[in-house]
């Protein structure tokens, strides 16, 4: 009988990697980079076994075509069941990985000039991670699989100490701050638009070759991805029909003319179908600053702007905000220990590939760009206003596909959910601040019992981050509810504040006050909500809106975190549903993509 081995590859680093990122060039490339290696090393590991693609067991596509395709993407683990002998694979699989690394940092460095490119090249040959452990295979997968995993487990803290090749007294990358910068610092003389021209970098901004690489890399077809302002644009440019192509063509003829630098202009993929190729940051003043250094055309420039706003929107403004949200598969490695043989892995493993090529498609459907689908795993921008009907419908997707998976937990039967941490944050704030905080709440959205839950931050420029969280069905329903409510001046945005203010002033830890001063609360939150008047202090509350938010104050259940959730759910759902009053979407229809629960 001829033996098999399971072998499991890492390919990292993941976290750290990706989230040195100042833009969302940087995440978005950083993202597929790690995904390329991925698919890489698979193409290798099947090459190696006669072209068979049935060994690889996560993922698991359904032929080579799919595998090399743009769309699909990998984790960073892939696992595969071999003929070969393991250690000859590993060695091939390092190099195809280094071979594709290699193609892919050319094509980007041969856009850029001036710069230390054999030490950028040899910081990027460096920065890959890869470790592999292989089990032998006895008819006894799990055995093999948990083995298997075990030994990864042990090389991946099993840490690699090779000499560094490339230091130097060099600054500092500003991004990772791990490698030397290899622009030159002579190249900095230069003006700030000529900076940005030709290295894609602002004044004082250092790149080491990783980070040069994240910044001109580009992924296939794919040439341009939306910024956080253009995002945060999309509800404002819902707002542009036919009639307002000569308004966009004379603004950006103004910009042109002053001097913009081309790369300002067209960088949005897909494009604006009357605002085209053009970015959203060209509608933020805070961001014409980057592109008109001289003060004078600078000025020139903010005027232009306030003519189109004024014309174009009646001087409306766009809202500064955007969403990031990263979601992640619930008990999935239950249902992947529950996999008794290598078929039933595979199919799993199909199912997840099949949920990530839907991922790409409702956030497109939503006018979110996707940063990463793989496996069970989403990251992706989306605009305010149709950010949580998306994070709902891919919640419901994943349960759905998965819903054959079932494994025991207790005396329950349960199958896979979908969690999911939504962030608002202000399209100037840095990227890698903005992803903690997504990865910060999507911990929070697993921390509730069970999971298949929802967790939902807001970070404003200034004051604390306020975070929500809930199952799918309750928090979700209760923030849609709270945004009709905000968007037909049902409750004054105040009510919400003056809640929290009650929160602040009563409460304690002190065990023997807190009952009392909860009754206290209780009294003063209800008293609020009678007091306070709606249509902009026209109206008392509706008896029947007062009568539904009374009963989220209910005596037995209620806590002051209940009550300072209640007020962070108000003061959340009003930065929603100004984007859906800018975007100007029905209050009496369905958003795109929305599905009514059954």
């Amino acid at each position: 009988m001829e033996e098999k081995h399971l072998v499991v590859f890492h390919i990292g680093p993941v976290q750290d990697f990706i989230a040195a990122a100042r833009r969302s060039q940087d995440l978005w490339f950083g993202s597929w980079l790690l995904s390329e290696l991925a698919k890489a090393a698979a193409l290798e590991i099947v090459k190696q076994n006669g072209n068979d693609i049935s060994c690889l067991v996560f993922p698991a596509p359904d032929d080579l075509e799919q595998l090399r395709s743009f769309d699909f993407s990998v984790p960073n683990k892939v696992m595969a069941l071999v003929k070969c002998d393991p250690s000859e694979l590993g060695n091939a699989v390092k190099e195809a990985l280094l071979r594709r690394l290699g193609k892919i940092c050319n094509d980007a460095y041969r856009k850029v000039s001036g710069f230390n490119r054999a030490v950028a090249e040899q910081q990027v040959k460096d920065f890959p991670e890869f470790f592999w452990a292989s089990y032998s295979f006895n008819d006894d997968y799990k055995k093999a699989r948990d083995f298997a995993e075990a030994l990864l487990s042990a090389r991946k803290v099993t840490r690699n100490f090779a000499p560094v090749t490339w230091g130097s007294t060099a600054p500092k990358c500003s991004l990772d701050g791990s490698r030397e910068s290899v622009i030159p610092e002579d190249a900095y003389k230069v003006k700030e638009s000529e900076l940005r021209e030709k290295y894609g970098l602002q004044r004082g901004e250092r790149l080491c070759g990783v980070c040069l690489l994240k910044r001109h890399g580009r992924r296939g077809p794919q040439e341009y991805f939306f910024s956080t302002s253009h995002v945060a644009a999309l509800p404002l440019l819902e707002g542009l029909t036919e009639e307002h192509r000569p308004l966009v063509g004379k603004y950006i003829a103004k910009l042109k003319e002053l001097g913009i630098p081309a790369d300002a202009l067209e960088t949005v993929w897909p494009q604006h179908p009357v605002f085209g190729p053009h970015d959203g940051h060209l509608l933020f003043e805070e961001r014409l600053r980057e592109f008109f250094p001289e003060e004078e055309k600078l000025m020139e420039a903010k005027k232009a702007l306030r003519t189109f706003l004024e014309k174009a929107f009646d001087g409306k403004k766009p809202l500064p905000y955007y969403a990031l949200f990263l979601g992640d598969g619930d008990h999935m490695g239950k249902v992947i220990d529950a996999q008794a043989t290598p078929q039933d892995h595979r199919e799993l493993s199909r199912v997840q590939s099949s949920f990530a090529q839907e991922a790409r498609e409702i956030v497109k459907e939503h006018q979110g760009t996707l940063i990463f689908s793989g496996g069970d795993d989403v990251l992706a921008l989306v605009p305010l206003h149709t950010v949580l009907t998306c994070a709902k419908k891919l919640a419901k997707t994943f349960r759905q596909r998965l819903a054959n998976f079932k494994v025991k937990d207790g005396k329950e039967e349960i199958s896979p959910t979908f969690s999911l941490g939504i962030v608002v944050a202000h399209h100037l704030a840095p990227l890698s601040d903005v992803l903690e905080l997504a990865r910060t709440a999507e911990k929070a959205s697993k921390s509730i019992k069970n999971k298949n839950a929802l967790a939902v931050a807001l970070s404003k420029r200034s004051g604390v981050v306020r975070t929500v969280k809930g199952t799918w069905g309750t928090l979700d329903r209760r923030l849609d509810w709270f945004v009709k409510l905000h968007r037909t001046e049902a409750i004054p945005d105040g009510a919400a504040y003056e809640l929290r203010d009650v929160v602040n002033h009563l409460e304690t830890s002190d065990d023997e006050l807190k009952e009392t001063l909860l009754k206290a609360a209780r009294e003063e939150a209800k008293r609020i909500l009678r007091r306070k008047k709606a249509r902009r202090g026209t109206e008392r509350i509706a008896e029947d809106t007062l009568r539904e938010l009374e009963a989220l104050l209910k005596e037995s259940e209620l806590s002051f975190e209940k009550l300072k959730q209640l007020a962070d759910e108000l003061i959340i759902a009003r930065e929603f549903a100004a984007a859906m009053d800018l975007a100007d979407v029905p209050l009496s229809t369905p958003m795109p993509g929305e599905v009514s629960e059954k």
